[in-house]
């Protein structure tokens, strides 16, 4: 008899108690006395018992869930966190009674609630004499505005690193300080030409990029355009 006839019957006893194992989960469970004797090969080498690496893998797998379920809360915790301070400035923008308010009121939220480190806004529709003079009221065929035409036109956030040019446009003496940005294109439905260009500003390299959503983003420039549109003039 050849050893590879030898072997046949063993695996064919190994295929039947492995059978009999999953059909009868509870096998060890009337039969403790096995698990002593009983062992398993470790990823570390030598050599644990059953029930001891059943502990671990069942260890491993709380720990793992525990991590999950935590990154979870804080995502809900920090969703929650946004949600309110998105009501707080729909709120207060509904409260501005006039243009130099509302302005104001957007530079000023965005820095303090959402720690915007600039905020500029750039307006191409004419407002009245008393705010014409204003840096928010600017020509859109000024030859400088031409660097945005391909995102205020596109109609949707873009965010990520800007040129220097783009930089020194919006934010002047903080270009050097801004290392990444938010463009939002402020929209209204029934006008193919946009009010404006919300330009969000950070320090921080990693906080506009262009892998993150917009979704936000994009709420925010439609209630900013609606709060305008009673304000501005065609």
């Amino acid at each position: 008899m050849s050893i590879q006839q030898a072997e046949e019957p063993d695996r064919e006893r190994e295929k039947q108690v492995a059978r009999y194992l999953r059909e009868h989960p509870d096998f060890f469970e009337r039969h403790r006395e096995l698990l002593a004797d009983m062992v398993l090969p470790h990823e570390a080498g030598g050599a644990v018992s059953l029930i001891e690496r059943q502990v671990g893998v069942l260890r491993e797998q709380k720990d793992e869930l525990r991590r999950r379920l935590q990154r979870l809360v804080d995502n809900a915790r920090l969703n929650e966190e946004l949600v309110e301070r998105i009501h707080a400035l729909v709120l207060a923008l509904l409260d501005a009674r006039d243009l130099e308010t509302v302005l104001d009121t957007v530079r000023e939220r965005l820095r303090s609630d959402f720690e915007a480190d600039a905020v500029v806004l750039r307006l191409f529709r004419p407002a009245d004499a008393r705010l014409a003079g204003r840096p928010e009221f600017v020509d859109w065929s000024e030859p400088v505005l031409g660097a945005f035409e391909k995102v205020i036109r596109g109609g949707r956030p873009v965010c990520g690193r800007l040129k220097s040019g783009q930089l020194d446009s919006l934010f002047a003496d903080e270009a050097g300080a801004i290392a990444s940005a938010a463009l939002v294109p402020l929209r209204l439905p029934e006008r193919e030409r946009p009010l404006g260009l919300l330009a969000i500003g950070s320090r921080r390299r990693d906080r506009f990029h262009a892998e993150m959503g917009t979704l936000f983003l994009a709420h925010l420039g439609d209630v900013i355009a609606r709060v305008l549109r009673p304000h501005l003039r065609e």
